[in-house]
């Protein structure tokens, strides 16, 4: 990294991430490049973690260099004393079922953050399913006795996503994604997974830290959120303390402000120019679906203009988003 890199818009370079569960649908849904052959189940559009961070396109640098360096300027005054990048952000390719999961919440987390996530469905076939939480009536308490055996599938609540919905999933919620479907996720920078059941796959479980994380109150959670208009041409999709996302759907330009804390855009459909102002000293960025762009704290704000459809998610760090 260069001692003057500068806090601009940039793209990120992304992390693909073969898995046993995965396939090539991100490469049909939002034509990403992908290795032939491999199964992907995960690409990482926005990171910054022990083994590796994006890299700022055209900046020569990575998350973590520019965060470590200068966090006021790129993330915001509220995350100056952060050391890492607070988010990940993901796509996901559940061609076959995840395992049954959850992840802790940072009271409970150990050698990491806790980690809430959110889903907006990107495309799902006809065997898609979704579980999250308990079915209806099942006591937490039973569930816990039943993790790690196959009747534990009868206990949990599921259902099939439509394509455009957002689902929140606290910290300690019980969950899986698939078969059958795409999605974009953000959550906190984790990488912590309990694993409650994987369908007969061989891999390890965490049963005992699963039954102490996980939470109780899953019937208090809606199935999907319900979107909510922005009052300036898109719809709120998440509203968390962790996080938010909006979505935007251009047909005209549009100016977006950061509010004075990092912001990151990610095109789910079309493209779009993305400009800032740099007194003439930097051309806009073109952005195309499957692409995110990083705009940092210190640029108050970008003029979008679509080219053709410009279908975008914008994301922004929540209230309570512990640096």
């Amino acid at each position: 990294m260069t001692a003057m890199t500068r806090a601009v818009p940039c793209l990120l370079g992304r992390r693909i991430v073969p898995t046993v569960w995965g396939g090539d649908n991100l490469s049909r849904v939002l034509g990403l490049e992908l290795p032939r052959g491999e199964r992907v189940g995960e690409t990482w559009e926005a990171f910054d973690r022990p083994d590796g961070s994006s890299e700022l396109v055209g900046l020569g640098a990575t998350l973590h260099e520019v965060v470590r360096s200068d966090a006021a300027t790129w993330l915001g005054r509220r995350f100056a004393d952060c050391d890492r990048f607070p988010l990940l952000l993901k796509f996901i390719d559940a061609q076959d079922a995840l395992s049954v999961q959850l992840h802790p919440s940072d009271a409970d987390a150990v050698g990491d953050s806790g980690k809430h996530e959110a889903w907006v469905v990107l495309a799902a076939g006809e065997n898609a399913r979704i579980i999250r939480g308990l079915a209806p009536g099942v006591d937490p308490v039973d569930f816990a006795a039943a993790i790690g055996t196959p009747e534990l599938d009868d206990m949990l609540h599921s259902f099939r996503p439509e394509v455009g919905s957002a689902i929140m999933v606290p910290a300690g919620t019980v969950h899986a994604i698939g078969p059958d479907v795409v999605l974009f996720e953000v959550q906190q920078n984790s990488d912590l997974t309990y694993r409650i059941f994987d369908w007969g796959r061989d891999r390890e479980l965490h049963v005992e830290q699963a039954k102490q994380a996980m939470r109780h109150d899953d019937s208090e959670l809606p199935q999907t959120e319900t979107p909510v208009d922005t009052g300036d041409g898109g719809q709120w999709l998440i509203r968390h303390d962790a996080f938010s996302v909006r979505r935007y759907d251009l047909g005209a330009p549009k100016t977006m402000s950061t509010d004075g804390e990092f912001r990151l855009l990610t095109v789910i459909g079309g493209q779009g120019t993305l400009g800032w102002r740099s007194g003439g000293d930097d051309p806009p960025l073109i952005v195309r679906t499957g692409q995110t762009v990083l705009v940092p704290a210190a640029t108050e704000q970008v003029f979008l203009s679509p080219v053709g459809r410009f279908d975008y998610l914008w994301t922004a760090p929540g209230d309570a988003l512990v640096p």
